[in-house]
């Protein structure tokens, strides 16, 4: 069945326009140093817990409920979740951020092609700052913050608050995203159009989701326009 053409493309941030340049081995060691808890997790087993948080009332309860799940899985300490989240969160620095392959070229682009919305998981103050170092804020015209303005990805009302604001049909919106749970699915069942930019290492198993289209590159974004 053939999808209806696109008017519309909203973006997620982290992980799809722009990566951390921290080395995040050495951020994590860090906080559990700062914190004083043994190590019990490594990043990818970490942002692997997050998927068993549903729901945050910002970003440091978001990752102190990542830190309970992450000691759960991996028989870590699990009584001072809170205080390594504000250990990670302080030996985290948010402006020191880069784009991914093709972002620049994919968001003059989808500009060029209809308006543009961005769909994030994370507090305004945090995503805020990865936008201002990437001079990228006014490049949106609707930023949704979920899990402050809203519940989190992948819940619906971020996408519904984003095409409603921007006066577009959920079936001709593409959603650009690098988590399948959160982006691909969420996109989904709201209605839109999903594209799936996956992370070094994570492409080729679509984990039961069903992206509409699978980018290498967001220089790919141009051939689905």
């Amino acid at each position: 069945m053939t999808t209806p053409p696109i008017s519309t493309v909203c973006f997620d941030l982290d992980g799809t326009l722009l990566t951390y340049n921290q080395n995040p081995d050495a951020v994590l060691a860090t906080a559990f140093d700062d914190a004083g808890v043994e190590q019990f997790c490594d990043p990818t087993q970490l942002w692997a817990a997050a998927d068993d948080v549903d729901d945050a009332d910002d970003d440091i309860d978001f990752l102190t409920k990542t830190f309970r799940a992450a000691g759960e899985r991996h028989d870590g300490a699990t009584d001072s979740p809170d205080v390594l989240a504000q250990a990670y969160d302080d030996a985290t620095d948010h402006t020191d951020v880069s784009f991914r392959p093709g972002a620049q070229t994919a968001l003059e682009r989808a500009r060029e092609h209809g308006r543009v919305g961005l769909i994030t998981n994370g507090g305004r103050a945090t995503q805020r700052q990865k936008l201002d170092a990437l001079d990228i804020h006014d490049a949106f015209e609707i930023h949704v913050y979920a899990g402050e303005m809203t519940p989190p990805k992948p819940a619906t009302e971020p996408f519904e608050r984003a095409t409603t604001a921007l006066d577009a049909d959920p079936e001709r919106t593409l959603y650009v995203g690098n988590s399948l749970r959160h982006d691909v699915a969420g996109a989904r069942a709201a209605g839109l159009q999903a594209a799936w930019f996956p992370v070094e290492g994570d492409g080729g198993d679509h984990d039961g989701h069903d992206p509409h289209h699978v980018f290498d590159s967001l220089h790919d974004l141009g051939d689905v326009l």
